[in-house]
């Protein structure tokens, strides 16, 4: 004859203790996410960079994305430890994929040259970027 047992067996334990772990588990993962993603600045990638040389100057062209929900502003491009001033680059608010002209005025490039620099966008977020010489006026230039 069949006894009755007083109290939970460790099987049951066990089942209440791992749904209680799944639900844990689920709301810190909700919470992560949420309050992760609020917290990220916005940023920049730079996903191609090049620089095109002319008989007038030599130009740079950068393709962009933003990484984030919301717009960026460019505050500066440095290229070469040069800092480029912004009247000289086009566009400076990058809401979605974009190419950005920056005019080269002041740095002496040869073709075949490979040049590091970075995008400094108004909320202190950096991205770099190595940016190859490649001769103007054929396919590809501006």
């Amino acid at each position: 004859m069949p006894t009755k047992l007083k109290g939970m067996t460790s099987l049951e334990i066990a089942i209440i203790v791992a749904i209680v772990l799944v639900i844990a588990i689920a709301v810190g993962w909700y919470l992560y996410t949420t309050f992760a993603a609020a917290g990220q600045q916005a940023s920049l990638t730079v996903v191609s960079a090049k620089i095109t040389t002319t008989e007038d100057g030599a130009t740079l062209t950068l393709e962009v994305v933003p990484q984030g929900g919301a717009s960026v502003q460019i505050k500066a491009v440095e290229i070469a430890g040069t800092q480029v001033d912004t009247s000289k680059i086009t566009p400076t608010l990058i809401s979605g994929p974009t190419t950005v002209i920056v005019t080269l005025d002041d740095i002496n490039v040869a073709v075949g040259q490979v040049l590091t620099g970075r995008v400094v966008l108004s909320n202190g977020a950096v991205a770099p970027f190595s940016a190859s010489v490649v001769a103007g006026g054929g396919e590809g230039a501006p």
